[in-house]
């Protein structure tokens, strides 16, 4: 298992190159519970704790997903970049340009270089009736329950429960 705090001091590093300035991170957790998200960014008392999820730490992925989250979690603790908005891309832009990273709101499994078999991990599963494309879902969504009133985003085919 890759070492969190090695990666976060080479991110940390990146991010002080370019002058971007995150806040006071106050603890770093690997998160081993974590199903559906990669990171997540908390604000506490005194500045932030920031977990990542354990695949992301395992050596058979791709290093670069690793630092892409960690890099995306320290970009919430930037002032003015809490969420998603302007602010935040505006610093994800910057980092993406200057190191080739791609980091974005939302990642798949695949685009993080992360090797896991789904199937094991979601509740239900939908499939597109036109290219049989298969889509993890871990909660009840209205896509999981009326996937009739659907499309796959992709190519435009409809949607069908399969789990």
């Amino acid at each position: 298992m890759r070492d969190l705090m090695t990666y976060a001091t080479i991110c940390m590093k990146e991010l002080d190159a370019i002058g971007i300035r995150y806040g006071k991170i106050l603890r770093w957790e690997v998160n081993t519970r974590a199903k559906s998200r990669w990171g997540q960014c908390r604000t506490v008392p005194g500045g932030f704790t920031i977990n990542i999820n354990a695949d992301l730490l395992d050596e058979n992925n791709n290093e670069e997903g690793l630092k892409n989250t960690i890099i995306h979690e320290l970009l919430h603790s930037v002032k003015g970049c809490h969420g998603h908005g302007a602010n935040w891309k505006r610093c994800a832009a910057l980092v993406n340009r200057t190191y080739g990273y791609n980091i974005k709101r939302c990642n798949s499994a695949e685009e993080k270089g992360v090797h896991r078999d789904n199937e094991l991990i979601a509740k239900y599963i939908l499939e597109c009736t036109l290219c049989h494309k298969k889509i993890y879902k871990q909660r009840m969504t209205d896509s999981v329950r009326n996937p009739q009133c659907y499309i796959h985003g992709k190519c435009g085919g409809s949607l069908k429960r399969v789990l």
